[in-house]
């Protein structure tokens, strides 16, 4: 991802834009895309500034805390299940609705690596 148009280059754009330049034009003078151009332009517009807004935080895993420790304590009672036999399992125990990529991803951050058990 590439990091945020710099302020002054998006206040030059703006005052390009208020000479009455084109996207076009301004994109030319610039060395920016004209996209660019026309997403910082509809920034000033929506919120009177040239701020670039702060990144998105995603979602936040419900399969935290409380969950997480039941979660181990399923692989630690049943070790050689498969993941979707440990979602069953933990979606029976804690009365929640998750997905297998859901369970798999937590099992990731909790260290657990895809193998069960050496071959």
């Amino acid at each position: 991802m590439r990091p945020p148009t710099p302020p002054q280059l998006r206040a030059v754009v703006v005052r390009l834009r208020l000479e009455g330049r084109t996207y076009a034009e301004i994109a030319d003078v610039t060395g920016l895309g004209v996209a660019t151009v026309n997403r910082i332009l509809k920034l000033q517009r929506e919120t009177g500034t040239t701020e670039p807004k702060s990144p998105g935080g995603g979602n936040f895993s419900p399969l935290r805390g409380r969950v997480e420790k039941k979660i181990k304590q399923l692989v630690d009672a049943l070790p050689d299940s498969t993941i979707a036999e440990l979602t069953a399992a933990l979606e029976r125990a804690e009365k929640l609705a998750t997905s297998t990529s859901s369970v798999q991803r937590a099992l990731k951050r909790m260290g657990y690596s895809r193998k069960k058990s050496a071959s």
